[in-house]
């Protein structure tokens, strides 16, 4: 299950060209493994792995990021095992 939707925000933890890493984009498309998709050099790609079609705000410019690439910037994506030790009582 997918921890994004589209006209979600996330923050980019690998570079790719034209976008560092940190960048901030939006995310405008879902890929699916084996959709073929456009790249920005108008190339035909397809996705080997869940991924996005994502561009920086603003810009019309769009590139393709695995899932596993970006970062979500909304709601609590603190892992499970984290809270779940911070609710232990301390001794």
């Amino acid at each position: 299950m997918s921890k994004f939707n589209v006209g979600d925000l996330a923050l980019t933890i690998y570079p790719v060209p034209g976008v560092p890493a940190g960048t901030v984009v939006d995310l405008l498309h879902k890929l699916s493994p084996g959709e073929a998709f456009k790249g920005p050099d108008g190339l035909s790609y397809t996705a080997l792995a869940l991924g996005w079609i994502c561009a920086r705000p603003g810009d019309v410019r769009s590139v393709a990021y695995a899932e596993t690439s970006l970062m979500p910037l909304r709601g609590d994506f603190e892992p499970e095992q984290q809270k779940a030790k911070e609710a232990e009582p301390c001794a």
